[in-house]
């Protein structure tokens, strides 16, 4: 009787595990790779530690003002702010794979 308590419980455990599996399955089917870079539009300079708010998170780009993040294809909006500079609202081609260069302009 025991043994037959201890074997449903691990294969009940391991059905919850590969049924809980599949939301992360499909929410990889839905996001793209990007990467770009954020500048000044005027000298060209980049911008370290510009905030880029995607969908629910927010992510930093370096100090060479480069940042790589998943986007949701379904809604490809960032948004890009930085000190004294005027928030930048971009909508991400889904279907583009080139390195996308943000131009931040000064208030």
């Amino acid at each position: 009787m025991k043994n037959f308590f201890l074997t449903f419980l691990i294969l009940f455990t391991g059905i919850i595990a590969i049924a809980g599996n599949n939301n992360k399955d499909k929410e990889k089917k839905n996001t793209q790779l990007i990467s770009g870079k954020v500048i000044d539009k005027t000298s060209g300079e980049e911008i370290a530690g510009a905030e880029i708010k995607l969908d629910n998170k927010i992510i930093y780009t370096d100090l060479n003002g480069n940042f790589t993040a998943n986007i949701n294809i379904n809604k490809p909006e960032l948004l890009v702010k930085y000190i004294s500079y005027t928030d930048a609202k971009i909508i991400i081609d889904s279907f583009s794979y080139n390195t996308i260069i943000i131009e931040l302009a000064s208030k």
